[in-house]
Order: C-alpha cells, then sequence, then structure tokens
C-alpha cells in the first residue's frame, strides 16, 4: 500500500446505483439483534454522483472528514451520514489519514428503501481504495461494508445477487433481461429500524422461499404473474399508509409483478406497455415525491474519473 504525496490533492468521481427488492422475506430474529432475511436485489439505473477528494493524505492520525450534500438538508452531513462513518472507517481499518471531503449529489430519494444511503458508502469506500492507493478487491471492500449496514455489500458487485444472512450473504444470479419498472414515492419516508421492530416473528422460523434451482428459470421468465417474489414488509408498513395501499392496488390491477421494496416508502411495479408507464407518470407524479420510470442495471458503484 502507498500514500499519496503531501499536498497534492486527488479526486474520484463515482456512480452509486440504487436497488429494487424483487423479494424480501424476513425469516427470524437473529441472536445479534439483527433480522435474518432472504432477498433477491437489482440495481437499476438511477444513480446519486459521489466526488470524494483526499489532500494531504498521511499515515495514522485521526482524518479530517467534512460531507457535502445536494440538495441541501436532504440528509445529514455530519457523523450520522453513512459516507462519513465509510471514510472514518476505512482510514481506521488501513491505518491512512488525511482531509478527505465528500460530495454527494442525491437523485435517489431518501427513505425510500431504494439503498441510496448504503451504495453511498460503498462508493466512498471505493473511491477511498483508490485515492490511498490501497489495493483492497472488491470482496475486502464488501466486508468492511458489512459492518456499515447489511445492504452495503451488495452494491461492490451490483446487478443480480440473492442475498441471506443480514442481507450481506450474496449469490450471484443471472441478470435480468431489459424490463421496465415503474417506480413511486408519495412524499413521506420509513424508517427502516421502526419497520423491523414492528415485526412479531413469534416462535415459528420461516421457510426459504428460494433457492436457485428455482429462482434460475423464473428470473428467465421474469416478469410473469407466477413470479414467487413478495415483500413481506409490506404487512407493516402498507397497513399504516392508505396512499401506499392505494398504489400498491393500482399497480397490482395492472401489471404483473408489484411490491415495495425494502422497508419502503417506495413502491415499484413491471410494465406491460411503456406507454402506460408515461400515461402514469403525468397522472401521478405530480402528487408524489418521486415518480419515473427506469430499467434494470448489471453493475454496482462505478468510477467515472481518479
Amino acid at each position: 500500500m502507498t500514500v499519496s504525496s503531501p499536498g497534492v490533492p486527488r479526486r474520484a468521481r463515482l456512480q452509486a446505483p440504487a436497488k429494487l427488492n424483487l423479494h424480501l422475506e424476513v425469516l427470524k430474529l437473529r441472536h445479534d439483534g439483527y433480522h435474518e432475511v432472504e432477498t433477491v436485489l437489482q440495481t437499476i439505473d438511477l444513480h446519486d454522483r459521489v466526488e470524494v477528494t483526499l489532500r494531504d493524505p498521511r499515515r495514522g492520525g485521526r482524518p479530517e472528514i467534512g460531507v457535502l450534500m445536494r440538495p441541501e438538508g436532504v440528509a445529514p452531513d455530519d457523523e450520522q451520514n453513512l459516507c462519513w462513518q465509510a471514510a472514518a472507517l476505512f482510514c481506521q481499518r488501513l491505518g491512512v489519514s488525511g482531509s478527505i471531503q465528500i460530495e454527494v449529489d442525491k437523485v435517489i430519494p431518501v427513505g425510500a428503501g431504494m439503498g441510496g444511503g448504503s451504495s453511498d458508502a460503498m462508493a466512498v469506500l471505493v473511491a477511498c481504495n483508490r485515492l490511498f492507493a490501497s489495493g483492497l478487491d472488491l470482496d475486502e471492500l464488501a466486508g468492511m461494508g458489512a459492518e456499515l449496514g447489511s445492504d452495503v455489500p451488495f452494491f461492490a458487485r451490483g446487478g443480480t445477487q440473492l442475498g441471506r444472512g443480514r442481507g450481506g450473504d450474496l449469490t450471484p444470479l443471472p441478470n435480468l433481461k431489459r424490463v421496465t419498472f415503474i417506480v413511486l414515492k408519495p412524499a413521506f419516508s420509513v424508517a427502516t429500524e421502526g419497520v423491523y421492530r414492528s415485526l412479531k416473528m413469534g416462535l415459528t422460523v420461516r421457510s426459504p422461499a428460494a433457492n436457485l434451482q428455482v429462482i434460475k428459470p423464473l428470473l428467465a421468465t421474469f416478469p410473469r404473474r407466477h413470479w414467487f417474489g413478495f415483500n413481506r414488509l409490506e404487512d407493516i408498513v402498507v397497513p399504516q399508509y392508505p396512499e401506499l395501499d392505494r398504489l400498491m392496488t393500482m399497480l397490482r390491477e395492472e401489471m404483473p409483478v408489484a411490491m415495495m421494496t425494502g422497508s419502503g416508502s417506495a413502491v415499484y411495479g413491471v410494465l406491460r406497455d411503456i406507454g402506460r408507464g408515461e400515461e402514469l407518470i403525468r397522472e401521478l407524479g405530480p402528487g408524489l415525491e418521486f415518480a419515473r420510470l427506469v430499467e434494470p442495471s448489471n453493475h454496482g458503484v462505478r468510477v467515472l474519473e481518479g
């Protein structure tokens, strides 16, 4: 591992993609307080832009970390921000330091269940690895990301993956063919921790619904209505929000696959007709925080420069 020459700022620009959950089952409460899940994750062509600048790199000592979020106030800009935590963790583990400025242009809606904060955090880990010339591979960065959040490791590679354990035990799946999703987010957010706290797991353990022999042929024909996936967290979230219930009902009447992503509040459907999707955007968009047509992507965080 090398450290850049003092006084010469280095910069990396990255794309951090959003994700959708094509399936999300909660199996049990673990001894560590987290929940055992089974999920099919899919990156989409909706990205935040993350720029990380390193000045005066050195070995050891406390790093100076600054975070600038655009639009201003869309997320915390201090130690509560997952990007700040990612930079601090990287420096601690690698024994490096310096002045690190992180700028995030948010496009992925916050509090939507689309993984924007986790993806941004992985982008910061990838950027730090390059700027400090640390030489870690993606598996090592994903392992570090797991300490920040359950979804973070997925964004090291992205694409279509089966997640187990806390969600970070990942198995690649065949890439999803080209389809179009409509993603809708009402003008409110949902706190993930509160949703999981509200789950009543009881004494039973749910059986996994997915195995590779079942998933692979179903992905090849996605999005037919016999897709096995569902989102268990809808049982908690949707009854609390009539607007979500209305959106879900509308999407399911028209589309072969429709569900909430993550813990919400974003919902999505798979379109048969892109023209109908454009109509829905025009009809519903003015009353929602976010409404967009997106397609699946086959990659995770991407370096654009640096």
